[in-house]
């Protein structure tokens, strides 16, 4: 009877020390080396695109108000597409949604969607007065 129990108790040992060798070699730095364990995806941080100012289609104007997601350049209302890219002189970004600007006359190109969006700027640079 002592027998079956020190079987048994070896049996379960291997079968622990089984589960513990095999929890430490995916833990291990070898397995994080080789790229069998990844902890968490690493986000990195993405500098926006800049606008290409040789882009063909360009137009230039004078913007003489803006508030929300439209802008009013040269008399014509314009509505920012949801995307747009919007970048001052120095190519920084411009959240132009978040400013609310009437009777100023800041110099701007920029350029229109197509199709549907024809009335929609896509991409534009501010030269902001220094």
């Amino acid at each position: 009877m002592a027998g079956k129990s020190i079987r048994r108790s070896l049996g379960w040992a291997s079968g622990i020390s089984v589960l513990i060798a095999a929890a430490v070699l995916l833990w291990s730095p070898m397995a994080e080396a080789q790229g069998t364990f990844s902890p968490a995806p690493r986000v990195q941080a993405t500098q926006p695109a800049k606008i290409d100012r040789s882009s063909p289609g360009s137009k230039k104007g004078i913007l003489t108000k803006a508030k929300g997601g439209t802008v009013w350049i040269d008399g014509a209302s314009y509505a920012l597409a949801p995307d747009a890219q919007i970048e001052n002189q120095l190519g920084s970004p411009v959240e132009l949604r978040l400013y609310q600007w009437n009777s100023v006359e800041l110099p701007v190109q920029y350029w229109l969607g197509t199709g549907s969006a024809d009335r929609q700027i896509t991409h534009m640079i501010i030269t902001l007065l220094q």
